[in-house]
């Protein structure tokens, strides 16, 4: 965040503080710490900023969604860049909090569209609940402290699993240090037929898992060149670091 940042709107809930902050060019949500939980360009909102954030796009290269889950969403902005890539898919929001999704419309420029549809509640019993399937389903799921441990656990791989149609992946956004944790790399192999990992650079560790044929060409590399030039950077530089779970 930039030090020049200014708080322009606060609020609290049973979780603690929510602040707004905007330096004149990118505007930033935090849960009352130093770290980031969202950063967007004012003037341009579908721009992502995050580095992890660009590498969930690499998703998109691996399945042609028509229906994405989003698990934790912020100030919305990775909703906002998948409406602008793929403006006829069915985006699901689901967000604990709804003073932060409020504060995605009246701050970040969350599109109001039919398209895009938010539910409040805890993500892993959505997971359980809904009926709905989908093909994406991306998990960044994090309170003030840090990840929301069910995003570590078995139960939540196994969830997102059932709600995946055959074909669909399973993104999770996790910071470099739960690389280490072995169950999850079990759980995912175990679970699902491919799984990637890629080292975004910026301190994530963003993993990829695949209900798919693992016969079939998986990475569609033709796709690269239109899907950077949509999103507004180039996707290589993720490319290269993405390496099969070993």
């Amino acid at each position: 965040m930039h030090s020049s940042a200014q708080e322009i709107y606060r609020c609290y809930d049973e979780l603690g503080p929510i602040q707004v902050m905007d330096d004149g060019h990118k505007r930033y949500l935090a849960f009352g710490t130093d770290d980031e939980q969202s950063c967007q360009l004012i003037h341009q909102p579908h721009l992502l900023q995050h580095e992890y954030t660009r590498a969930i796009l690499l998703s998109l290269l691996m399945v042609t969604p028509k229906h994405i889950t989003v698990i934790g969403t912020g100030g919305g902005t990775l909703l906002t860049c998948l409406h602008h890539i793929l403006p006829e898919c069915q985006l699901q929001g689901v967000e604990l909090r709804s003073k932060v999704a409020r504060i995605a419309y009246n701050y970040f420029q969350l599109p109001k569209n039919d398209l895009i549809k938010l539910h409040i509640g805890d993500g892993f019993v959505y997971l359980n609940e809904v009926e709905t399937t989908t093909d994406l389903i991306i998990a960044d799921m994090y309170l003030a402290e840090g990840i929301d441990q069910q995003q570590l656990s078995t139960k939540f791989i196994a969830a997102s699993f059932k709600r995946l149609n055959q074909g669909g992946w399973l993104v999770l956004n996790y910071w470099l240090d739960h690389k280490l944790e072995t169950h999850l790399a079990q759980a995912l192999q175990q679970t699902f037929d491919q799984v990637y990992m890629c080292d975004t650079g910026g301190g994530n560790w963003v993993i990829f898992a695949g209900k798919v044929d693992i016969n079939k060409e998986i990475i569609q590399l033709e796709n690269i060149k239109s899907l950077s030039k949509a999103a507004g950077f180039s996707l290589n530089h993720f490319l290269k670091r993405l390496v099969v779970l070993a």
